[in-house]
């Protein structure tokens, strides 16, 4: 009897130091803490997003930038893209998500949990203490056929994944960037241009008017006139309000108020500079072969496809062994009205081989389906590369002519002042023709300006920098 009670009291003792450890350790467990989302804190957080942060300066540094380049005094292209990938929530939000993919990883390569059991009880109807049944059971899962480690590989061809949709994501950033800059460039062009034809057309009404009033001309000639000016001091205003809509979309897609992103100074458009980077770079003959090959194997989506490929032969390997069932491991000790005894479970679920069958030809042909997709993909890009190609050789013809053009034009305007001076024409038709010249080269500047953005049409095709002045973005770091 002696034995039996010295047996149950070190069993007793077991198990209570079992559970006491395992108690232990939940000292170390994480606790939630609550994050209340409140519009104050929001609005506060956007409105002090400021290009003169601290960490923002630490940012630009680490991306390239020197000491004396800060702070940054002209806003180009470059500049507005390091800010989007600062400041934009979207990024932030991708970089978040990435991040979650990365504690995947982690948990992937977790062992299935174990139990610990209790078990307890007393013969019905004797009071006597001894008389109690007391048990523990221990349950651990071993699994089979390497799951564990295909679960691993796919949570890094996911992270993979998610690595390359934040970079896809800073190409979609950058390309909504630069259409909207280089629209925005051509805007304020057209309202200097637009000014000055509404201040020339005045000029020009009120020298028909004077003419009208001396019966020289009709009152016809007089009425076009004013409808011509009329429309353009409309198309001021439109354009006027357009570029407010552009900077207020620029300053969205650079993450900033517009408070904090109106104080900033926009650079000039270097259109010679981007007009001879690019034409060297399109127009020789031997990058043929390099861009088709940047677009084929470089290209983000294209590399997203390789992972979703990558990711769906995971999916297939662990259908696969999921054929061969897991063992359940279950020791267990039970002190038995007075009798010691151990057990030894093993335990396993029989799998379906009708339904694994069919869940490994599902996972075979969403693996089949990746395979097209990227077939899919290359074969858009070798057209998209052609049909490009043609559109770059199509502005590039417009803006040679416009070029060659322009010295008619020039030679017209210094003849024009030759022959104003000399009396041969008066100022009523000098003015008209000044306003024609004018006209012109704005259509010289919107074809130059349709040639750039033809260029940076192949970057976001390739989704590969391909000039010096596009070279400076890294959202990874």
């Amino acid at each position: 009897m002696k034995t039996q009670a010295l047996k149950l009291h070190i069993f007793i003792s077991s198990l209570l130091a079992s559970f006491i450890v395992l108690f232990l350790s939940s000292c170390s467990f994480v606790s939630y803490e609550p994050h209340p989302l409140v519009n104050e804190k929001i609005i506060e957080k956007i409105s002090t997003k400021d290009p003169e942060d601290p960490e923002f300066k630490s940012f630009l540094l680490n991306q390239g930038l020197k000491d004396n380049q800060l702070p940054i005094k002209e806003w180009g292209l470059n500049e507005l893209m390091l800010c989007a990938l600062f400041f934009n929530p979207k990024i932030e939000i991708a970089k978040k998500e990435w991040s979650i993919a990365k504690d995947q990883e982690s948990i992937a390569a977790i062992k299935p949990p174990s139990s610990l059991g209790l078990d307890t009880g007393r013969e019905g109807n004797n009071q006597d203490k001894s008389k109690k049944a007391l048990g523990v059971n221990f349950n651990t899962l071993f699994e089979t056929a390497n799951k564990a480690k295909i679960r691993e590989e796919r949570a890094i061809n996911q992270t993979l994944i998610k690595r390359l949709e934040l970079r896809k994501l800073a190409w979609d950033i950058k390309t909504e960037l630069t259409s909207t800059y280089l629209e925005h460039q051509k805007s304020l062009l057209n309202i200097q241009v637009i000014k000055s034809e509404v201040k020339m057309q005045n000029d020009i009404l009120n020298m028909l008017k004077k003419r009208k009033i001396v019966g020289i001309i009709s009152s016809s000639e007089l009425d076009l006139s004013q409808l011509e000016l009329n429309r353009n001091i409309q198309k001021l205003n439109d354009e006027q309000i357009h570029i407010a809509e552009l900077r207020a979309m620029l300053g969205k897609i650079a993450g900033l108020t517009p408070e904090k992103f109106n104080l900033l100074t926009l650079a000039p458009l270097n259109i010679e500079g981007f007009m001879n980077e690019f034409n060297s770079t399109l127009n020789n003959e031997s990058n043929k072969e390099k861009l088709n090959n940047l677009g084929i194997y470089h290209r983000i989506d294209l590399r997203i496809a390789l992972a979703q490929y990558a990711l769906a032969e995971s999916k297939l390997k662990l259908q696969i062994a999921e054929q061969y069932p897991d063992i359940t491991f279950s020791p267990a000790y039970l002190y038995d009205y007075g009798a010691s005894k151990w057990i030894l479970g093993l335990s396993t679920l029989i799998p379906s081989a009708k339904k694994n069958e069919s869940l490994i030809n599902q996972a075979k042909k969403i693996s089949d389906i990746e395979v097209l997709s990227i077939e899919k993909i290359q074969t858009s890009i070798l057209n998209d590369i052609a049909k490009l190609a043609n559109n770059y050789q199509t502005n590039q013809a417009l803006v040679n002519r416009g070029v060659e053009d322009s010295q008619s034009i020039k030679d017209v305007e210094n003849g024009l002042d030759k022959k104003f001076n000399d009396g041969e024409i008066d100022r009523l038709e000098f003015t008209k023709e000044k306003l024609k010249n004018m006209q012109f080269k704005r259509k010289l500047f919107e074809n130059k300006v349709a040639l750039i953005q033809s260029g940076f049409d192949f970057e976001s095709i390739l989704q590969y920098p391909i000039i010096k002045q596009t070279q400076v973005m890294n959202n990874e770091k």
